[in-house]
């Protein structure tokens, strides 16, 4: 995991999973108008905190959807 930080106030920016090589998440706090962008589905849902709940209809994805390169593992294992 690899993840880029304002370097005036610390904010986190991006984040990049090197078995993912080819994709780069962006924090939603970044933006200055966060609300612009819906959620479509709740991802890692199985890795949530277990006290935490959605009372939406989204999708929980609970697996990553793309193939990962085994080379750098699974981060549910670090």
């Amino acid at each position: 995991m690899v993840r880029s930080f304002c370097e005036k106030c610390g904010t986190s920016i991006a984040y990049r999973d090197e078995g993912l090589n080819d994709e780069l998440y962006v924090t939603i706090g970044f933006f200055d108008h966060p609300e612009r962008f819906r959620p479509q589905a709740h991802a890692y849902w199985r890795l949530r905190l277990p006290w935490l709940e959605f009372s939406d209809d989204l999708p929980r994805i609970d697996t990553y959807s793309r193939r990962r390169d085994p080379a750098f593992g699974n981060p549910v294992d670090r």
